[in-house]
C-alpha cells in the first residue's frame, strides 16, 4: 500500500463502484456478462470500468446472496448465462443508491474545496 500512489486510490474507488455499477446495470434488466461489461464501459466512458476479473466475482457474490438469479439461454448455438436482479437485489440497489446520493454532495464539496 502506497498512499501517495494515485493507482492505489483508484483501485479502492473501483472496488466500491464496481459492485454499485453492476447492481445499477442489472436493475435496468436482465443481461449476460459480456453485454454487462459493454454497458459499464459505455456508461463510465472508460473511467472506473470493471474488468471481467472484477464483475464475475461480483455476479457470483450476488447469486450466492440471492440478490440475483441466472438462467441459461442459447443464442446462435452458444449458451450463456443471463443475470437478473431478484426483489432482494432491487432492494439492495436502492439502498446502495441512497448511500451514494447521501455521500456524493460531501465528496463533491471536498474535491471542489481542494482545487
Amino acid at each position: 500500500m502506497r498512499l501517495e500512489d494515485k493507482e492505489y486510490w483508484k483501485s479502492l474507488i473501483n472496488m466500491s463502484l464496481s459492485k454499485f455499477l453492476v447492481l445499477r446495470t442489472l436493475d435496468q434488466g436482465p443481461v449476460h456478462g459480456y453485454v454487462l461489461l459493454e454497458r459499464l464501459a459505455k456508461f463510465t466512458q472508460g473511467c472506473c470500468t470493471p474488468t471481467y476479473g472484477t464483475i464475475y466475482p461480483i455476479l457470483k457474490e450476488l447469486l450466492n446472496g440471492k440478490y440475483a438469479k441466472v438462467k441459461l439461454e442459447t443464442v446462435d448455438g452458444r449458451r450463456r448465462k443471463v443475470y437478473e436482479l431478484t426483489a432482494k437485489g432491487r432492494t439492495a440497489y436502492k439502498g446502495a443508491l441512497t448511500a451514494w446520493q447521501e455521500v456524493m454532495p460531501y465528496l463533491n464539496k471536498i474535491v471542489e474545496e481542494s482545487r
